[in-house]
């Protein structure tokens, strides 16, 4: 069907040399412009979805896409606890200085109340608070969460720290420490079989304790609990107590060389090494590990030295 007005199909049989064709033509162009115009934009359309899918969307679905990997099966709360307390058997005797620990630093470490007297009461007012924090905590835990109650054998550690003290340096001293083995942590006894080892063949060691230049303090006591255990069953509890205790006595180290003179063998004393008592402090840290509730021996966990005030004020 033709789209021609009546005007166009006249203008074709009117010659072009008219003078009506001369004069209306640009009118008519634009006029069939408009309507080409006009015809294009009525049939433009305004997406590409199909006329029979116009206006029917697709229902939206929420469920959970399937993966094509599979996910792993996770362990539940028992298993994980069941295997938790397989491993406290084998739970190793060293498991570090508890965080939190203090030393309260003294001679010329310790801030002067006249110089620094603003860090050396946030010192004191920080030492204080956390000795508060550690009674409670201790009785706490020990009465209320274990059963029997906690005995944590605070009168009689100072002379335990002596004990320890002198039986660990003396076989030291010895070359041997099979007698003191039970009694040391892991990484202390390490660490001392590795510096007898140094030693050589024909070196060794006289240490000799003078006297106590004061009792053995307690600076640091924190009791803790280890394992996740049922807190219904509170007689398998595991739990450690760590104390820090500074030793301050006179002893001295003499070393020595054997060296052979004819058929015999003499001890020579090594150049710097003396036998006069020298002023020593130490602090020592000693531990009990309590697993599912059976109380271990007193042990040395090593030694360790006074907390840099700086440090200890911004923690």
């Amino acid at each position: 069907m033709s789209t021609r007005t009546p005007m166009q199909r006249l203008l074709q049989q009117t010659p072009r040399s008219s003078p009506l064709a001369t004069l209306i033509q640009p009118y008519l162009s634009q006029s069939c412009l408009r309507q080409q115009t006009t015809t294009t934009t009525s049939t433009r359309a305004f997406s590409n979805t199909c006329r029979k899918n116009a206006g029917v969307r697709k229902q939206r679905s929420f469920a959970p896409q399937q993966t094509a990997m599979k996910q792993p099966s996770q362990k539940s709360f028992e298993v994980m606890k069941k295997e938790q307390m397989k491993n406290i058997d084998q739970m190793p005797n060293d498991v570090g200085l508890i965080p939190g620990t203090f030393i309260m630093p003294t001679g010329a470490q310790l801030p002067s109340l006249t110089n620094d007297f603003k860090t050396r009461f946030a010192l004191e007012k920080y030492r204080l608070w956390l000795r508060v924090k550690e009674i409670f905590g201790r009785h706490y835990m020990g009465y209320f969460h274990v059963k029997p109650r906690a005995d944590f054998q605070t009168s009689a550690i100072p002379s335990i720290a002596k004990s320890l003290y002198t039986d660990m340096y003396t076989a030291f001293a010895a070359g041997n420490l099979s007698p003191i083995a039970p009694k040391l942590c892991e990484n202390i006894y390490t660490s001392l079989e590795q510096r007898i080892q140094a030693r050589g063949p024909n070196a060794g060691m006289t240490w000799t304790l003078h006297s106590w230049v004061s009792e053995p303090k307690v600076v640091s006591h924190k009791y803790m609990p280890m394992s996740l255990e049922d807190n219904k069953d509170k007689t398998k509890q595991t739990t450690i107590q760590q104390v820090c205790v500074r030793m301050q006595s006179l002893q001295s180290l003499k070393k020595i060389r054997r060296v052979k003179q004819g058929n015999k063998t003499v001890e020579v004393v090594e150049e710097g090494s003396s036998a006069a008592p020298k002023p020593v402090t130490e602090y020592l840290v000693v531990q009990r590990l309590c697993k599912r509730g059976k109380m271990g021996p007193w042990m040395v966990w090593g030694t360790t030295r006074e907390s840099d005030p700086q440090e200890a004020l911004e923690s």
